[in-house]
């Protein structure tokens, strides 16, 4: 999918100065809850950001970059009744933002971004505060995520290194049992890119 937004951004600018890369970094996410049964005191997770980015200069201060992400969301609860008082929930997602970037300085500056992005969940589990680590029923989420990525930072020749919030507009829960539940993704990231 994204090697596919890649060829059509590619052909579509023509000529425009493109570059590629890599990017490994954090993600401190979140999960809010609203209008359900649960209860608990939710706190935020660390998780794994990866991905493979791509840049198109528009003019000498703009570029689209699409970037394909592999991420773990999800959210720690605490103060849960029963054997187990504690719960971190890991949410693996593929990920697809479309940012429209702003760069300023040649050779070393610094660039803001903000777009869309649609995300796909594929994997999800539940580790105890025992260590035991059991998968989630993913009947119970819906797999399509909207959301957008909005942040900024510095380029030091090849390698940029940026921060971004990360924002999910999609309720992602679908609990036959509670109908009235909400969840939302939200986070924090960090991360460091090597462009080519």
């Amino acid at each position: 999918m994204a090697l596919l937004i890649t060829c059509l951004l590619a052909g579509y600018f023509g000529k425009a100065q493109s570059q590629v890369g890599i990017r490994a970094g954090i993600l401190i996410s979140k999960q809010e809850f609203d209008n359900g049964n649960l209860t608990e005191d939710v706190k935020s997770k660390y998780g794994a950001d990866v991905a493979l980015i791509a840049e198109f200069a528009i003019g000498p201060v703009f570029a689209i970059s699409p970037e394909f992400h592999w991420m773990q969301k999800g959210a720690k609860i605490e103060d849960i009744n029963g054997a187990f008082p504690e719960s971190t929930r890991t949410f693996d997602y593929f990920e697809l933002p479309i940012l429209a970037k702003f760069k300023f300085g040649e050779g070393a500056g610094f660039f803001l971004f903000a777009g869309p992005s649609i995300g796909y969940l594929f994997n999800a589990t539940d580790k105890d505060g025992d260590g035991n680590t059991n998968d989630i029923n993913l009947d119970d989420y819906k797999r399509a995520e909207l959301g957008a990525h909005i942040g900024g930072g510095i380029k030091l020749g090849p390698v940029n290194v940026d921060v971004r919030y990360i924002l999910g507009f999609s309720n992602i829960a679908d609990y036959q049992s509670d109908q009235d539940l909400q969840i939302k993704n939200k986070g924090y990231g960090a991360g460091v890119s090597i462009m080519f």
